[in-house]
């Protein structure tokens, strides 16, 4: 079906330019859309039935974005296990990197803030406490493939120069993180970890050239850091 439709383009990467805005348009305002449709509805439920909601909303453009990408899913899963340990020692090599340097950098703004923390890291939070299951779904899920199907595949079936793919897609990916919490100019330093991340998840994925590298580091981080709160917070 894919191939059928590249031939309506003649610039292959045009139709990839075109398939990764229209995916991450609907990324952005996928929740809205059903919230300006069932708002008033969803607003008369009980929490655990809105959070029902979310878990549906979520899974729809989930099954989406594997659809569209199901082809690559499907070789790099295959490939991913016939060189399981190599993909795997690159993974958590520059995971460990970025890692550090988001560790690092955090620490810097929370003395900065005095004691503040990013804005996407307190909504997390918040989430986790009304729902956790829901949010381990969410980041251990959710996120790592969508996330990683968009902004590393989708981005390197564009930018084809290494270093110009790997900055743009890890800030691309940080900076949307970030830019919808930002309250004052320190918010903005957070930049600084998420990019870090994001640019270590890019690097993976051009020297793997598997998707499922990063998908399991992003999920293994994102399922590290909610365990880690739940246990902190006695949940």
């Amino acid at each position: 079906m894919e191939n059928n439709i590249k031939k309506h383009f003649k610039n292959e990467r045009i139709y990839y330019v075109l398939k990764l805005t229209v995916l991450f348009i609907l990324f952005i305002i996928w929740d809205s859309i059903f919230l300006d449709i069932f708002g008033n509805t969803i607003m008369k439920l009980s929490l655990p039935y809105r959070v029902f909601f979310s878990f549906i909303v979520n899974l729809l453009f989930l099954i989406l974005i594997v659809f569209v990408y199901f082809k690559t899913l499907k070789k790099d899963f295959k490939l991913f296990f016939k060189d399981f340990f190599n993909n795997i020692e690159i993974s958590i090599k520059y995971w460990l990197i970025g890692f550090t340097v988001m560790i690092i950098s955090n620490l810097i703004i929370v003395v900065i803030s005095n004691g503040g923390i990013a804005g996407n890291e307190e909504q997390v939070r918040e989430l986790i406490d009304i729902s956790p299951l829901y949010m381990l779904f969410s980041v251990s899920i959710y996120a790592p493939l969508t996330e990683e199907l968009l902004f590393r595949k989708g981005f390197r079936d564009i930018i084809k120069n290494k270093w110009l793919y790997i900055i743009v897609s890890g800030c691309v990916f940080g900076g949307l993180h970030v830019i919808g919490n930002v309250s004052s100019p320190i918010d903005l330093l957070y930049l600084i970890p998420y990019c870090s991340l994001g640019i270590a998840f890019a690097y993976t994925y051009y020297k793997t050239n598997n998707i499922f590298s990063t998908i399991c580091m992003h999920s293994m981080h994102n399922t590290m850091a909610i365990i880690l709160y739940l246990i902190g917070s006695g949940i």
